[in-house]
């Protein structure tokens, strides 16, 4: 689990139920993976595994609990949302020379 899913806001009733009904919404499924099948170059569609903040939380704390601001992925989707996750987290974000990274 990483920092920002330990944060007490996942852990909330409010967003679990936010979430629940975002899950409900999507039918289970992966909009991102359901956006190529409609477009005509996906196969198969993934299960969802967690919901997307779609204006991160940082950004707008405001819309953490907006259903209109929440999308269903699975978790190869979601890795390309945040390219700092995953394999990808060496090449996301290079730390200029002099700063020091603070690991928390």
């Amino acid at each position: 689990m990483d920092y920002k899913e330990s944060l007490p806001f996942y852990h909330s009733a409010a967003w679990k139920r936010v979430r629940a009904l975002a899950m409900q919404r999507d039918q289970g499924m992966c909009q991102d993976c359901m956006d190529r099948l409609r477009a005509g170059y996906g196969i198969k569609p993934n299960r969802a595994q967690m919901v997307h903040h779609i204006i991160p939380l940082e950004e707008r704390p405001d819309l953490a609990l907006d259903l209109n601001n929440l999308r269903s992925l699975c978790n190869e989707c979601h890795n390309r949302q945040h390219p700092e996750k995953g394999r990808d987290r060496r090449q996301a974000k290079e730390v200029p020379a002099g700063m020091r990274v603070i690991k928390v």
